[in-house]
């Protein structure tokens, strides 16, 4: 993962990128439909939310993180849920407030932490690094539903590499609920970061190569595999993966 300072920072200015969209939206604005069923725009502002105030208190307090998840019948998405319809109680006008609370406090408790801090997650532990990788792909995550919801085109930067760094940890798949499953220790992953940076993962050598735009492999991660059409495989081992990779970001919810 990249240095714990960067992604922090990167974290920051992704979520200012979000809270531009949203800011000044009007209860219908709030209220517009996005393609999670049943989920509006403050739906994914209010999950963010409360999933940042769950990353918040693993950095923060990892006593009562670990008391909380390892409670009999804890279940993340409920836990989710009920903090959602809390935060959704909340007019349009005080919930991004709360929004930005929590994804500034997140960000300042991750950036304090020793690079090399390991921190509970609901998957097992993580460094520090790869907990804010882990936020800043579930923010990449809303933020795009928010954006397709509202007719918007996103021009993303070399930020992404955070989320596809998580994305292509080896273990990434326990900490990921959409189903991911990342590319095998024999795929060569080769991808075009916005600013035309050539960015590889896996050995170079292999003849099973996943090629393309590195916003493309973002999307994939996220759980929006069929926006990520700049992709390409080359290899059977390659193409079987691309196609289970997109089959399975198009069941997400």
């Amino acid at each position: 993962m990249s240095d714990l300072r960067d992604v922090t920072d990167d974290l920051r200015a992704e979520a200012e990128e979000l809270d531009r969209t949203v800011v000044d939206l009007d209860a219908d604005g709030w209220a517009t439909p996005t393609a999670v069923p049943g989920w509006t725009v403050g739906h994914q502002i209010a999950h963010l939310a409360a999933l940042y105030r769950l990353i918040g208190l693993a950095a923060s307090d990892p006593v009562a993180f670990t008391a909380l998840t390892t409670q009999p019948r804890f279940d993340l998405e409920a836990r989710l849920r009920a903090s959602l319809s809390g935060y959704l109680l909340e007019p349009p006008g005080a919930l991004f407030p709360r929004w930005h609370t929590e994804r500034e406090n997140t960000a300042a408790v991750l950036a304090a932490l020793p690079p090399d801090r390991t921190v509970p997650w609901l998957g097992g532990p993580l460094e520090a690094s790869a907990l804010a990788g882990a936020a800043m792909t579930e923010l990449f995550r809303h933020d795009q539903d928010i954006a397709d919801a509202l007719g918007l085109s996103r021009k993303r930067t070399d930020r992404v590499r955070h989320a596809i760094e998580f994305g292509l940890l080896p273990d990434s798949a326990r900490y990921r609920p959409t189903g991911w499953t990342p590319p095998g220790p024999g795929l060569h992953v080769f991808l075009t970061a916005p600013s035309g940076a050539l960015w590889d993962h896996g050995p170079t050598e292999s003849r099973q190569k996943i090629v393309g735009a590195a916003e493309d492999f973002c999307l994939l991660v996220t759980g929006h595999g069929a926006q990520a059409v700049d992709l390409l495989a080359s290899g059977p081992e390659a193409r079987r993966w691309l196609a289970d990779a997109q089959g399975r970001s198009a069941e997400a919810p």
